[in-house]
């Protein structure tokens, strides 16, 4: 039986076409590039990027070229006899042991400086705690809250355009890694050890963050924003933000006592700023209302993905704590839907009025 082959100029165009679509690809806006940069830190990380990328194509256009020449060159040929058997080039060897050599130094010297740069953190810089946990992360602001105490939020970072801001990095369960591509380079997050990373944003935006270290089974759906805000509104934001969320009316009432309600959990492990809910494991859902995104940036916000969130959690984030505490059969067996829709309507009422600026 006969193979049939495909025609080798059919191959060529498929090989040309994935080849195209994938330089395409490369050359796209994407939310996780570190090639736009809107920070300082980033920018000088790219800085850095540039010359090492030049002289890694320096290299290759080199070593490929003497390759492509000498294959051509010395190519076997039918009257060709057995050549010359050579077993070192003294002269050669130090050439090629010295010239990497040097390359790297170059690379070590550039490196350094920018790390040594980018370790600078300001004493007027703004101070915030990052606290990575399975899987989400939660942001304390030091001396902020209305009692001087910490004022605190999950998933969405809040900071002023044109000031440093210095993070210090926790890990709560695993190690963890606090990524804002746009804004600043990767750091850790380490389990009893404290990092701290130094960034400033340049231009208003919401800036998609995620956590670079495999940290479990929802590793990949472990995401934050970082809302750079112009340094009026941010002011704005914090002013609001001290303040605790209205008292709820109608069905954000009646969704308000049953999440206080200790028979419903919720505030077994949830805290809303001036209520009796103190829960400090799970996300503190204070003004929740003006979220971007649902379980930690897996779902935009809408209070039909909050309601989708409240009955499939596990489904939309494997794993996750809420889960392994409430099941989906116990939420089905002791909160109604009409429980689940005041509950939707409690949390969606927690709004604050903050002119955000373009994703980024």
């Amino acid at each position: 039986m006969r193979t049939r082959h495909r025609p080798l100029g059919r191959q060529l165009r498929i090989a040309l076409i994935t080849i195209a679509a994938l330089v395409l690809a490369g050359c796209s806006t994407l939310p996780a590039t570190t090639l736009d940069t809107y920070g300082d830190q980033a920018r000088r990380i790219y800085d850095l990027l540039i010359p090492i990328a030049w002289m890694a194509l320096a290299v290759f256009i080199v070593v490929e070229g003497i390759l492509l020449y000498t294959v051509i060159r010395y190519r076997r040929r039918p009257d060709s006899g057995i050549p010359a058997q050579v077993h070192g080039n003294t002269r050669v060897e130090i050439m090629w042991t010295i010239a990497p050599a040097l390359i790297v130094l170059v690379i070590a010297v550039l490196t350094f400086r920018t790390q040594a740069e980018n370790a600078v953190m300001p004493a007027d810089a703004l101070k915030v705690t990052a606290v990575g946990h399975q899987w989400w992360f939660e942001f304390k602001y030091p001396g902020e809250a209305a009692d001087g105490g910490d004022l605190i939020t999950a998933s969405d970072m809040y900071i002023p355009v044109g000031r440093s801001v210095t993070v210090q990095l926790e890990a709560k369960d695993v190690m963890h890694n606090f990524w804002v591509p746009k804004l600043a380079g990767k750091t850790y997050m380490i389990p009893g050890k404290t990092n701290y990373i130094t960034f400033m944003a340049e231009q208003p935006g919401i800036y998609r963050a995620v956590c670079a270290e495999f940290c479990g089974e929802a590793h990949a759906l472990m995401r934050f924003r970082v809302i750079a805000l112009d340094p009026a509104e941010y002011e704005r934001w914090l002013e609001q933000r001290r303040a605790p969320p209205a008292a709820a009316t109608g069905d954000p009432a009646r969704g308000e006592a049953i999440f206080l309600d200790a028979r419903k959990q919720c505030i077994s492990c949830h805290a809303v700023d001036g209520t009796a809910a103190r829960g400090n494991i799970g996300p503190n859902l204070s003004y929740y209302g003006s979220r971007l995104t649902i379980g930690a940036g897996i779902l935009p916000y809408s209070t039909e993905n909050l309601d989708l969130w409240l009955r499939e959690a596990y489904h939309l984030k494997p794993g996750n704590l809420m889960s392994r505490v409430i099941s989906q059969q116990w939420i089905a067996a002791n909160l109604t839907d009409q429980e689940i829709a005041d509950l939707v309507a409690y949390l969606d009422s927690m709004k604050m009025s903050v002119a955000l600026p373009p994703a980024r």
